[in-house]
């Protein structure tokens, strides 16, 4: 009764914060959880002692935790971790299926801990995203590194443009200085004809005038 009461709070895990159940000196308790294939497991839990001379529960350093997880489709157990008395817990589920957590407390030794003592169990568990080992990761790594030899290449695409744009400056530029002083020579040039022809012109008229004794 008390384990199908544990279970049917742990099958709603999803909505609930944290789960309290108690135990005693090495009492085992296990839960069933339904798991697709690949996704993580994680959670922490803490541990407290019922003092009935205090009439409270408190932590005791001394009490010892054992964790198990088994696939019970495949028959194989993929975690089996010891801890104090609080501590934290994870696993992979290799398969889609049923799987079997267990918890055990266990006394200090040397009699420490009294075999009638309760132990409050706090039990936190989340279920993450599949665990696809960094592939997810590494797909994004390769999306930004993807992203960056875009952006190199546009990058170098407008250093090409702005050197070709430059060397075009500069072809305009010795283009221009050419034709200014072209225009600034053919300017001399007609300057120096035109002036020969006028002092040409002068010269004739003063003979003109000369031979007909008009000056």
């Amino acid at each position: 009764m008390f384990r199908s009461f544990v279970l049917a709070l742990l099958l709603a895990a999803h909505l609930t914060s944290a789960l309290h159940f108690y135990l005693r000196d090495g009492e085992k308790q296990c839960f069933l959880e339904e798991l697709p294939k690949g996704f993580l497991v994680t959670g922490h839990y803490n541990t407290e002692e019922w003092r009935e001379a205090e009439r409270r529960y408190i932590e005791n350093p001394g009490i010892s935790v054992t964790m198990t997880a088994d696939d019970n489709d495949a028959q194989h157990r993929v975690m089996n971790q010891k801890g104090g008395h609080q501590g934290k817990f994870s696993f992979t589920a290799g398969n889609a299926g049923e799987h079997t957590i267990c918890v055990q407390a266990h006394g200090a030794q040397g009699g420490g801990w009294l075999s009638s003592s309760v132990v409050k169990f706090t039990l936190d568990i989340g279920i993450g995203e599949a665990d696809d080992g960094g592939r997810a990761a590494v797909e994004k790594i390769k999306d930004i590194a993807e992203k960056i030899k875009i952006l190199n290449a546009q990058l170098e695409e407008i250093k090409t443009e702005q050197k070709y744009q430059r060397e075009r400056e500069l072809e305009f530029d010795s283009a221009t200085s050419s034709i200014r002083r072209r225009v600034i020579y053919w300017a001399l040039v007609q300057m120096s004809i035109v002036g020969a022809v006028c002092y040409w012109q002068l010269r004739h008229l003063r003979r003109f005038f000369e031979s007909k004794k008009l000056v």
